[in-house]
């Protein structure tokens, strides 16, 4: 039996505390904030979408939870935090059976843990606990000076706290949905640096209800005291204290102490509301471990298909690790005739001299700067462009401009709607084996997105594509299995495959091949081999257009292609030539090809659409994807309701301002602003001023106050949402939606900037774009229409 706590560490000067939640009794407190989605599961959602705030905190007040704290003053719980920590070791119960005690925190592997260890490892050597709070707080100042640097890796001090053994098994959050690397920067060294999604940028997303930064109050009378011991601080008035001193190297005094507590438990509950909405995710994690032997418990899906692929090229080629990993190739110059299958040929004279200008090219790497540095030696490469930054090669087939890189192969589309032509035949055919095409006229057509199966792993199966320093015989025989048993298992009606669940087996085996390609290109991973990533990337786009070429010349037109795919308008006159086509691509190629049929395809370009499937089935992308803020919480957060107003208008012809005005969640109309530590934010209401904290989350209204993005030094100021008034609601409450006094222009507006291109099928990026959509904004004339509606 496992039982499962959520928890988290709080340390200044003169205070430590621990603050624990059951999470078994949090799951069971909030079971019923569910819904039934489109396949008839029952799936958790938001607290805020089915209770109301009242509700939510009464049932938090019912929660089972744990907590202890210390000051240099008061010692009287530091026995009881002690003996809870201690109590955690694995143990039988009276029934015999053996219990295991997981503890789940935010960054907690960087911090919390090692915060308990050094706890444990001192508690009983300090004289008193005032030296015991001073040692943990000396300590939490270094492993926050230490977090992320290259020192921390050859660091004596954190590896003594990671090695000690901890009565618990711990699991970072952070860590399982990689939220410790959303963004990247570079640092004067040239190094890549990668930063985090704190907790409370994280919480936005869950929409929960309480945005809760904790600030002490000014230093004044009550604990300047304190700071006049120091020789740093001496002579110093209030005023520069406050300026000079970090939140976390406050003192605490006893009157602050619950604001503080409660801060902290509203930091563990959150960590336990991502555990309950995205429990699949946890439970993918436990059924790996326990299945494959492998501790996978706080790792992203990138380190479980590292974890398990070594794993499983170990059991194939029957190496140790030792004996196979740590290698990579390297190459100074990578020529396109090394990388081109001799196979590959084209019937078209432009697409015939772009194979041969393609095989003179040799690239020195496989960045963006790989074909630029090319592009601008040769000039008379008539099919290679480049801009600051990027080289690529462009061709154009028919009324289609594809763009050819080291990446994956592109089209240039404009914003458009597409939407199929179905007209039913008299008295249609009926039965199990007629599909739509036997009822439809001649001059029907539907848009189908034809879509290779699991295109890269299986370039690599049938072309023997492998990293030069690895067996290609063994790995090649591996990602063929992972393929083809992935695709047994997913299909699979059997409920155990070897002994493993099916659909557990296929969830894992999609996150291996899924990687597999991405680890061609990783520098410091072990199938590191640039060569192989071109036979990949480049062969995969000739043999794409060599697809779209043979559709074009029989009169069937391609609108768009990305990566792995491309969307075809299909006459019912054309479907049996267009059958014949794709069954002889795939048997020339070795590749398989799956079809969705489209009912409307709305796109403002290949990285933001909606799409409604004959079938029913609805999908989105980017700035279309209502709840993109949810799937994936990497991203951020940014008034969903336009999103899914949008969608509503191409998809179900449902005016925007009828989605805005039923909305009844006023999240789904917030804003948030997170700014760096060089800045802080201000809110001006009337002749009011006043600093927020550093995350905020607002909505657009018709009486507000200012909010403004402040420079710590020069003072300098931006407006955060120029030209409108706002209300901070950091804080969710109960008052009706029709009380909040939303300004619906704004939104409506908002939506209306992603409509317009797609209406107008003009791009912003192409010449006068902006110039143009804001000059025919909302003139949706049928000179502007698509001809496809």
């Amino acid at each position: 039996m496992i039982n499962s706590y959520a928890y988290d560490i709080e340390v200044l000067p003169n205070f430590f505390s621990i603050t624990i939640v059951d999470i078994k009794d949090y799951l069971k407190t909030f079971a019923n904030a569910t819904k039934t989605n489109a396949k008839g599961k029952s799936v958790n959602i938001p607290l805020t979408q089915v209770c109301t705030v009242k509700e939510i905190k009464e049932m938090l007040n019912n929660v089972k939870k744990y907590t202890f704290w210390i000051s240099d003053t008061d010692d009287s719980q530091l026995f009881k935090m002690l003996k809870f920590i201690n109590d955690l070791s694995p143990h039988y119960d009276e029934n015999h059976k053996a219990v295991r005690n997981d503890l789940y925190g935010y960054n907690s592997s960087k911090y919390d843990k090692l915060m308990i260890a050094e706890l444990l490892m001192n508690a009983t050597q300090a004289n008193n606990t005032k030296e015991l709070i001073n040692k943990l707080y000396m300590t939490s100042k270094e492993i926050i000076r230490l977090q992320d640097s290259e020192e921390s890796r050859h660091s004596f001090f954190l590896s003594r706290l990671k090695q000690y053994g901890l009565p618990y098994t711990d699991v970072d959050v952070m860590s399982l949905f990689a939220l410790n690397k959303v963004g990247k920067s570079v640092d004067k060294n040239g190094n890549a640096k990668f930063f985090g999604k704190s907790l409370k940028q994280t919480s936005i997303n869950l929409q929960w209800y309480e945005l809760l930064e904790h600030e002490l109050p000014p230093i004044g009378k009550a604990d300047e005291h304190f700071y006049a011991k120091n020789p740093l601080y001496k002579g110093l008035v209030c005023e520069q204290l406050n300026s000079l001193i970090n939140k976390w190297d406050r003192y605490i005094i006893p009157e602050w102490i619950d604001d503080m507590m409660k801060y902290n438990l509203n930091d563990v509950f959150i960590v336990c509301e991502i555990i309950r909405l995205y429990m699949d995710e946890i439970r993918l994690r436990y059924n790996i471990s326990k299945s494959y032997g492998v501790d996978v418990l706080s790792s992203s899906r990138s380190q479980i298909a590292d974890k398990l692929f070594i794993k499983f090229y170990s059991q194939f080629s029957g190496l140790y690790e030792e004996q196979w990993r740590g290698r990579k190739t390297e190459y100074n110059a990578m020529p396109f005739r090394n990388v081109i299958f001799n196979t590959i040929t084209f019937k078209t004279d432009p697409l015939k001299e772009l194979l041969r200008e393609m095989k003179r090219i040799t690239i020195y790497n496989i960045g963006k700067s790989g074909l630029k540095e090319i592009a601008n030696k040769y000039p008379e490469f008539k099919y290679l462009k480049t801009d600051i930054n990027y080289g690529w090669f462009e061709i154009k087939i028919n009324n289609l401009v594809y763009t050819i890189a080291t990446g994956g192969l592109h089209s240039q589309d404009i914003p458009r709607i597409l939407k199929s032509k179905i007209k039913y035949i008299e008295n249609p055919p009926t039965g199990d084996n007629v599909s739509i095409w036997d009822k439809i006229t001649d001059d029907s057509y539907i848009f189908t997105h034809a879509d290779v199966s699991s295109f890269y792993p299986s370039l690599m199966c049938e072309y023997n594509i492998a990293p030069r320093h690895l067996s290609s015989k063994i790995f090649v025989k591996l990602v063929k299995w992972l393929r083809d048993t992935r695709i047994q298992a997913k299909h699979s009606k059997n409920a155990y495959i070897d002994g493993i669940p099916a659909d557990l087996l296929a969830q894992v085996l999609k996150i291996v091949i899924n990687s597999v390609y991405g680890k061609l290109g990783f520098k410091f991973g072990d199938l590191y081999d640039r060569l192989a990533v071109l036979k990949v990337t480049i062969n995969g786009q000739l043999l794409l257009l060599k697809l779209c070429e043979e559709l074009e010349l029989n009169g069937i037109e391609v609108y768009s292609a990305n990566t792995d795919g491309i969307v075809v308008k299909v006459y019912k006159s054309k479907k049996k030539i267009y059958d014949e086509i794709l069954e002889r691509w795939q048997r020339e190629t070795k590749l398989g090809i799956d079809s969705e049929e489209y009912k409307i395809y709305c796109a403002r370009d290949i990285n933001n659409y909606c799409i409604e499937e004959l079938n029913g089935k609805v999908s989105y992308k980017g700035d279309l994807h209502p709840t993109m803020y949810a799937n994936d919480l990497q991203k951020g957060y940014s008034m969903p309701v336009v999103a899914k107003a949008v969608c509503n208008y191409f998809l179900y012809d449902k005016p925007v301002i009828e989605t805005l005005q039923e909305c009844t969640n006023i999240l789904d109309f917030c804003l948030t602003q997170n700014v760096g530590r060089q800045f802080h934010v201000e809110f001006s209401y009337g002749q009011t001023c006043n600093r927020l904290q550093q995350n905020v989350r607002f909505y657009v209204s018709n009486n507000g106050g200012r909010i403004e993005k402040v420079h710590n030094q020069t003072n300098a100021r931006s407006n955060l949402c120029a030209g409108n008034k706002v209300t901070i609601l950091n804080t969710l409450d109960d008052i009706d939606i029709s009380m909040r006094n939303i300004k619906y222009q704004y939104y409506y507006n908002e939506a209306i900037k992603i409509i317009d291109p797609i209406k107008l099928n003009i791009s912003p990026n192409q010449k006068s774009g902006k110039t143009l959509i804001k000059k025919y904004s909302k003139q949706y004339l049928s000179l502007f229409d698509d001809e496809n509606e």
